[in-house]
């Protein structure tokens, strides 16, 4: 063993190491045994939204017990202007983290811990499930934005839920475990919590849309989000079919809707302006993917 790596592990002579094959490789495992990662949270002086993305943070940073600490029992919720119960807040999370509950409770006390632990082997088909459900609320915005459809505007908050749900789920099992190859581990984690943010858009858009009184879009702007749509389906299939005419399509049609958003805005409402400008920033997010999953064909050295 290299004695720089045996001195930094604790690893002493006579002591047995694990050794697995890999395919090519042999993995040498030097765990000596679980160690329970801790992980304290003081939420004191903080709102609903940064209690939630801390207790959030530290899930998917792989920890196994969260314990976290406030000092009052309610705390400011921005977005709708009123308090709310911390434990409520609390609850509401940890509902939202795959194999996480509360394990203990009291005033001004909360233990999350970890009831099931998962494998990086279900990454693959948790991933697979999120880029479905891509699909469906980026096609339901569409379809609603455009029928003036409020009960399918509804219905996407529930949606964004169930897949930030999913996304923790799999940034965790890369933080824990990494990817199943791992030099592409960073990128896949890079791409995981970019859908996070297309879909946080897509739900403030919805949001923004329920708060008009009404919204009659005009046909070009039913046909820029239809064309939008359009470049989220082209990178689902790229990432899953990889073909550089693929990537000339995707870089085509992401320039055409910018233009097509030019032309028109002198001719459509504030309201729709708006629309537009926050669901262009999800192809320049698509962009990037598509650079990512650039990376990943040349790692395997297929490009």
């Amino acid at each position: 063993m290299p004695r720089k790596w045996a001195l930094k592990h604790g690893i002493k002579k006579g002591e047995e190491l694990e050794v697995k094959e890999e395919g090519r490789r042999i993995v040498i495992d030097c765990n000596k045994g679980y160690v329970l990662r801790k992980k304290e949270l003081n939420l004191k002086g903080l709102d609903r939204s940064a209690m939630v993305y801390f207790v959030r943070a530290a899930y998917r940073l792989g920890y196994d017990q969260i314990e976290v600490r406030f000092d009052e029992t309610t705390t400011k919720h921005l977005r709708v202007n009123k308090e709310v119960s911390i434990i409520s807040v609390l609850h509401m999370e940890v509902n939202r983290l795959v194999g996480a509950e509360i394990i203990k409770q009291t005033e001004n006390f909360c233990l999350i811990g970890m009831i099931s632990e998962g494998s990086i082997k279900e990454f693959k088909s948790i991933l697979r499930r999120i880029f479905l459900l891509l699909k469906d609320i980026n096609n339901d915005l569409v379809i609603a934005i455009k029928n003036e459809d409020r009960v399918l505007l509804e219905t996407i908050e529930e949606k964004h839920d169930s897949i930030t749900k999913f996304v923790s789920y799999c940034l965790r099992l890369l933080n824990k475990y990494g990817y199943v190859d791992p030099k592409n581990t960073t990128v896949m984690y890079h791409i995981v919590a970019s859908i996070d943010k297309i879909v946080d858009i897509i739900k403030y858009v919805s949001r923004d849309v329920l708060e008009l009184k009404k919204l009659k879009p005009k046909k070009i702007t039913n046909e820029i989000l239809e064309f939008m749509n359009s470049c989220t389906l082209n990178y689902i299939e790229l990432f899953y079919k990889f073909e550089k005419k693929k990537i000339v399509d995707f870089i085509q049609n992401r320039d055409k809707s910018r233009k097509l958003i030019k032309s028109s805005l002198n001719h459509i409402s504030h309201e729709e302006v708006k629309i537009l400008s926050n669901m262009e920033d999800v192809l320049e997010i698509l962009l990037d993917l598509v650079e990512s999953r650039m990376s990943l064909e040349g790692q395997s050295n297929r490009v």
